[in-house]
């Protein structure tokens, strides 16, 4: 008789136990909330278009460094450093924006820098944009720039999702480590890419 009451306490407990561990997996039980299944998933960022405009206006000097403005200047071609002086060898961004005739940017620039003073940098995908969507925003003003990023008829056909995935490309952060000879990009990298990631989270609001 002790045994059987022995084994069935025992069994009593495995099933306890068991049905425990169910209600974890599937998420009835959460402790300190209402029931969820599954894993947690983070909450949506409330739009606030201050915060967004003003994490805009934290990587603007990002956007206006020569290491961007290179290649999102005015004209036909890329440019060349801190004075965003016309690329040597008289280099056009030709019809797919990777140069053109038998001068391709491939040429010179390979996936990485190379090294030595000055000697071709290189990043993976390295090119100018479309003529067709060149993104050119030299002369623009905040608003406008922030207006153009937003707009796939002239960010490269791009959600708002993909904009943020390009700033976290090798060819965009490529800025932070142009090979010697280059001025870096002087915002920190990660503060760069926390306030694209406000900018888009909060609404993507542009400065007034």
């Amino acid at each position: 008789m002790i045994m059987k009451r022995r084994l069935s306490n025992v069994g009593f407990c495995l099933a306890a136990v068991f049905g425990l561990v169910c209600l974890i997996t599937t998420g009835t039980v959460v402790a300190g909330g209402p029931s969820k299944r599954g894993l947690a998933v983070p909450q949506a960022t409330a739009r606030d278009d201050i915060a967004a405009a003003a994490a805009f206006e934290a990587i603007v000097p990002v956007l206006r460094h020569p290491r961007c403005m290179n290649c999102h200047s005015v004209g036909d071609y890329p440019r060349q450093g801190d004075d965003s002086h016309p690329h040597s060898m008289k280099i056009q961004r030709g019809p797919d924006g990777r140069g053109a005739n038998v001068v391709r940017c491939s040429t010179c620039h390979q996936d990485h820098n190379l090294d030595g003073l000055r000697l071709p940098p290189g990043a993976p995908g390295w090119h100018l944009p479309s003529p067709e969507m060149p993104m050119t925003w030299e002369g623009l003003g905040d608003h406008d720039l922030c207006q153009l990023l937003k707009d796939p008829k002239q960010n490269g056909g791009r959600s708002m999702k993909q904009i943020v995935e390009h700033m976290h490309t090798p060819l965009v952060l490529w800025g932070w480590s142009p090979g010697e000879g280059r001025t870096p990009i002087p915002t920190p990298q990660k503060t760069f890419l926390e306030n694209v990631d406000v900018w888009a989270n909060k609404g993507s609001s542009c400065p007034k």
